[in-house]
């Protein structure tokens, strides 16, 4: 088989001189009855010498997987003085890792996989083309490891092909097929070229953003699992050490919630950030310069009047403290004017009553999201929870026995106790004995719907609520859970209750805040205009 091959006496002897002679061109005349070509068969001959010299095979030598993706990293550093190695290419590593695996299979010269290797693969792959494409890849061990984990955090079969499949393209589009340090911006870019690859079957756009996400998901948790992640390090934030004692400050004597230091520390990390670019010192600040940073937020960032009185009621407050720890001059807090925003300029942007019914009533299947999202669009509608609430409530927040919900409100922490209705406590029970996994040990009441099973976040409530609330194409300003929160609250002023009976409701810490939806109170305001007013002026 090797003379009809290798024409030339110099190449030839090198081929008959080399070990495991007679395996060799066994497996090659399995190749040719297998119908390859003769371009293929000289290939293959040349990748099986280059193996036995990589791998220094002797005759009864059995060599592990490790051994073969060493060798054939060893083999693309080698120079290049063969015909069939012009150039290092990470598709011909790949090939002499694929062809050794193959034929020392063939030949009995490979180490078995663990019986869990075998078992999670046989598990996951019945398609014998399948099985092979994943056990002859490269980085066996280190996928079965991420595998594992995620089997571990109890992903299904379905996640599992899906991950195992993505493992093999990152390797691919990465070139990624001996541990190296990688970078995010390495994976953003080749997560680019995935998500425009036209060659992609299925895929009925030129762009998938949803496979982009993916790609680099999987990646990211895979390389900070082998540990070869190269995280971009946070550029620091100017006087960071002011803003560390201010954030003291607000949680221990001022005792904000933790949303609203999160919310307030943003602001002032871009206030810095912006003031760094005017001043060397944080001594040096004057009020000229801070009436330069606000005005920069309504001219040019096109911040409302209302935002940037908002973002100028956080710097005053946090310049006050500043001036009383003797960092900057006195007066600047007092110099900073922020827009006159009148008192009730704006009505809350909530939809009607009816359109929030429909949005309820559209969840009502028995999809498992479904299952999941309509007990969270009853408790912001019914009982105009905040998204943060929704998230935080815990399983022994639910008192079966008693009927009762216990809330601890986003601001301030404000304990409160809600009888639980009917309809609500129906909908959370089918969700606990259907969709919510029994497995899972996070004490939140409302979990993600995929491995690994996390808490909702107050970002994810968000997601859910403005996903179900576009198809609706409403006229409102916000497509989020605090439309239903104003929705909730104009609805009982509707419905003729007291101020004070829908403060408490709501958790609002004064009446004045609940005052604002007397504005909205159709129902009476269409009362007053369609009496019969002649004779009175």
């Amino acid at each position: 088989m090797l003379q009809q091959l290798i024409r030339r006496t110099y190449y030839l002897n090198k081929h008959l001189e080399a070990p495991l002679l007679k395996e060799r061109e066994e497996h090659l005349q399995y190749l040719a009855d297998k119908g390859c070509s003769h371009g293929t068969l000289k290939t293959a001959a040349e990748y099986l010498l280059r193996i036995v010299q990589f791998l220094r095979l002797e005759k009864d030598e059995i060599v592990t997987i490790d051994d073969i993706e060493h060798a054939a990293t060893a083999w693309s550093k080698s120079p290049h003085h063969h015909q069939q190695k012009k150039r290092v290419s990470p598709s011909g590593r790949k090939k002499f890792t694929s062809i050794a695996i193959n034929w020392l299979k063939r030949i009995n010269h490979l180490a078995c996989p663990s019986e869990g290797q075998i078992s999670l693969f046989n598990h996951l792959f019945e398609r014998r083309h399948a099985l092979k494409r994943h056990t002859s890849a490269p980085l066996l061990n280190e996928r079965l490891q991420y595998l594992q984990h995620r089997a571990d955090l109890k992903a299904k079969d379905g996640s599992l092909r899906i991950i195992a499949t993505y493992l093999l393209i990152i390797m691919d589009f990465l070139k990624f097929y001996s541990i190296r340090l990688m970078s995010i911006q390495e994976i953003n870019d080749a997560a680019q070229k995935w998500a425009t690859n036209k060659m992609v079957v299925r895929r009925n756009n030129n762009y998938s953003k949803f496979s982009q996400r993916r790609f680099i998901y999987y990646a990211v948790n895979w390389f900070k699992m082998l540990g070869c992640l190269m995280e971009d390090p946070k550029p620091a934030t100017p006087f960071q050490e002011y803003l560390d004692k201010y954030l003291e400050y607000m949680l221990q004597e001022q005792g904000l919630a933790e949303e609203t230091i999160y919310i307030r520390t943003s602001l002032l990390k871009n206030f810095l950030i912006l003031i760094s670019t005017r001043v060397q010192t944080f001594a040096a600040i004057l009020p000229g310069t801070v009436d330069e940073v606000l005005t920069m937020k309504y001219d040019v960032d096109r911040y409302s009047r209302r935002s940037v009185q908002s973002y100028a009621s956080v710097i005053r407050s946090f310049l006050r403290y500043a001036e009383n720890q003797k960092w900057c001059q006195r007066g600047i807090a007092t110099s900073i004017k922020s827009p006159r925003v009148y008192r009730y300029e704006t009505l809350p942007s909530a939809p009607h009553w009816e359109d929030v019914k429909k949005l309820v009533a559209n969840s009502q299947t028995d999809y498992s999201t479904d299952i999941r999202d309509y007990p969270i669009l009853l408790l912001l509608t019914v009982y105009g929870m905040r998204r943060s609430e929704v998230a935080g409530l815990k399983l022994q927040d639910i008192d079966w026995k008693n009927e009762q919900i216990y809330l601890r409100r986003a601001k301030r922490s404000k304990p409160q106790i809600f009888p639980l209705s009917k309809t609500v406590g129906e909908a959370i029970l089918r969700y606990l004995k259907e969709v919510r996994p029994s497995h899972c040990r996070s004490k939140e009441l409302f979990i993600a719907r995929r491995s690994p099973y996390h808490p909702l976040t107050a970002q994810a409530i968000y997601a859910i609520v403005n996903r179900r609330l576009k198809p609706l194409s409403l006229p409102i300003k916000h497509l989020g859970p605090h439309a239903l929160r104003h929705a909730c609250a104009t609805h009982l002023i509707n419905e003729g209750f007291c101020l004070k009976e829908i403060s408490d409701h709501l958790g609002h810490q004064e009446l004045e805040t609940t005052r604002i939806y007397t504005k909205v109170d159709l129902v009476n305001l269409r009362k007053v205009a369609e009496q019969n007013w002649e004779g009175l002026l």
